[in-house]
């Protein structure tokens, strides 16, 4: 089920799907928040909102941000209140069902500081409203810009709710694997067997993320790939010679995303497993890019193999591969 997360910090230092500004219902917002606006050229709230509502538009220049980015109106003459709060968590909730884009939504402490809410009521009522509405892979981030009041709502008993299962405190949950799939647009055969792939992934609990799904006209390319990448627990790599061509060269959205995923891996450790190479080629070393050479991959040419490699590729993202357990010693005479 949909998860509320409490998070110290600026919800502008990491990727989300959508971030949420707080304003008045007459369009008018904190100097923090006009400081965001300037400084990433998001257009001004429009005045006229009602206490409650939310308006949704493309993130335009956000790269490493957001894809979406939506004003709350989250205050009516310097007041608030805990419905307000509750009706925008139940409007960005429904986005994330309305939009398969939107699974990671930032959100500050909307209502406490110029509707004078307490944080207690504001964390409530959000997750409350969000919970009712959301798609159950979505997350709901409140982030929290000071320590004294995170560490206050971190010791409610309440607040021991946020990151588990709707249904009741004792059931924690997780967000589905989300796993962004690179691949290069080679044949209308090639795109079709990635999208059943995709497919057979979102079958088994895996929230696969294509650009043919999740990649709307007017998105800005870079900025969706960044973001998918970042947000990514695993990222599967299609590869074949087309593919390696393109990163090679960096050529086009393969090179694009090359770039991000060379600069990626090296922050990785050694030991890392998020990158996750799959080669169609029947010539392993022609259908990879030299940066992914030293990869272990799975070979998964034109044949006879989809099943098992699909069920490979399920167990890898699953982490269940494991070495059988050692047994006891034999007793030598």
């Amino acid at each position: 089920m949909a998860l509320v997360q409490l998070k110290l910090g600026d919800m502008f230092d990491g990727p989300a799907d959508l971030i949420v500004l707080p304003c008045s219902t007459s369009g008018t917002i904190t100097s923090f928040v006009r400081e965001r606006l300037i400084h990433h050229r998001i257009p001004y709230p429009k005045p006229g909102m009602k206490l409650g509502d939310v308006s949704i538009l493309p993130f335009e220049g956000g790269e490493n941000i957001a894809q979406f980015v939506a004003f709350a109106a989250s205050v009516q003459s310097d007041s608030s209140s805990p419905e307000a709060i509750r009706r925008i968590g139940e409007q960005i909730g429904a986005a994330s069902v309305e939009r398969s884009t939107i699974r990671l939504i930032s959100t500050p402490l909307l209502g406490a500081g110029a509707g004078k809410l307490p944080s207690e009521a504001v964390v409530s009522a959000l997750s409350s409203g969000f919970k009712n509405t959301a798609h159950r892979d979505a997350r709901l981030v409140v982030h929290v810009l000071h320590k004294a009041v995170f560490d206050r709502l971190s010791r409610e008993p309440v607040t021991h709710a946020y990151s588990t299962n709707v249904s009741g405190p004792s059931e924690p949950s997780e967000p589905a694997i989300r796993v962004f799939m690179s691949y290069s647009h080679t044949s209308a055969e090639h795109e079709q067997w990635v999208e059943n792939l995709g497919r057979f992934l979102r079958e088994n609990g895996i929230d696969a993320r294509l650009d043919i799904w999740h990649l709307r006209r007017g998105m800005d390319l870079p900025q969706f790939m960044t973001n998918e990448l970042v947000l990514a627990n695993r990222v599967v790599i299609v590869s074949d010679d087309r593919y390696a061509a393109k990163a090679d060269g960096r050529v086009g959205g393969v090179g694009w995303e090359t770039m991000i995923i060379q600069g990626n891996v090296a922050q990785q450790p050694p030991e890392s497993t998020k990158y996750l190479v799959i080669v169609r080629s029947p010539n392993v070393d022609s259908g990879l890019p030299h940066y992914l050479k030293t990869k272990f991959v799975i070979h998964w040419p034109d044949g006879m193999t989809d099943e098992r490699n699909r069920q490979t590729l399920i167990r890898e993202l699953y982490n269940l591969i494991a070495a059988p357990p050692i047994l006891s010693r034999p007793v030598f005479i």
